[in-house]
């Protein structure tokens, strides 16, 4: 683990007590659900399927912004019908291949143990968010979601971190946002939380360093005290 120099995560032990999760490529690898997802709509629009690495390059900002990416056009009514038939797909089929990251179960079920507020602030949708959660049995383990639908703002915007805090009586002074993407960190640092950065997931990650996460970690398991 790293802190831009320094190799220790000081403080987090002690000093934080709201821990703020992204959910895909930070709490679980959703890869290839999402991919069958877009491709299934990509289809349906007659267009080729793509790979699922190029899909995955445009997760983490939203559905309207994943499907903007991968039909690669501003036409707005070919990406409506694009995030419809996209959620038509992945609302039936939220977690075929989906599952935790490892030391995810581990480090929220130590931070219950330990008496630490944790929520979930992602950009994906609030509802499926919840359902995908609850279908990987760690929905006892999660205090509040947060999804791209539940304030008028996303991240990188603060007010969905803000409005978790809000909805957990935290104070973003004792609180953390972890996520893979620049988006996490940005967000993060907007509400005036600590931030920490997972180079595992589905982000770019030069990208997101460039923003200055306090904290850069390899593996959750760098949480687990």
């Amino acid at each position: 683990m790293d802190r831009q120099g320094n190799t220790k995560i000081s403080g987090i032990q002690t000093e934080i007590e709201t821990f703020l999760f992204d959910l895909d490529g930070t709490l679980i690898d959703s890869s290839k659900d999402i991919a069958v997802a877009v491709n299934y709509a990509l289809e349906k629009l007659g267009r080729k399927s793509l790979p699922e690495k190029e899909i995955i390059k445009h997760v983490g900002y939203g559905g309207k912004k994943l499907m903007e990416g991968v039909l690669k056009t501003e036409d707005e009514n070919l990406i409506k019908e694009g995030v419809r038939l996209f959620r038509e797909y992945y609302f039936k089929n939220p977690a075929q291949h989906t599952v935790l990251y490892p030391y995810v179960e581990e480090l929220l079920l130590k931070l219950k143990k330990e008496g630490k507020k944790t929520g979930i602030v992602t950009n994906k949708y609030e509802d499926i968010s919840r359902e995908i959660i609850q279908k990987l049995g760690v929905q006892k383990l999660i205090d509040v979601i947060i999804g791209g639908d539940t304030t008028n703002k996303k991240k990188p915007e603060p007010d969905p971190v803000l409005f978790a805090l809000e909805k957990l009586g935290s104070f973003p002074d004792t609180s953390v946002m972890i996520g893979d993407s620049e988006a996490d960190i940005q967000a993060g640092k907007n509400a005036g939380l600590k931030t920490v950065l997972v180079t595992y997931g589905f982000g770019k990650t030069d990208l997101a360093l460039s923003f200055k996460p306090d904290f850069v970690i390899k593996s959750l398991k760098d949480l687990l005290w």
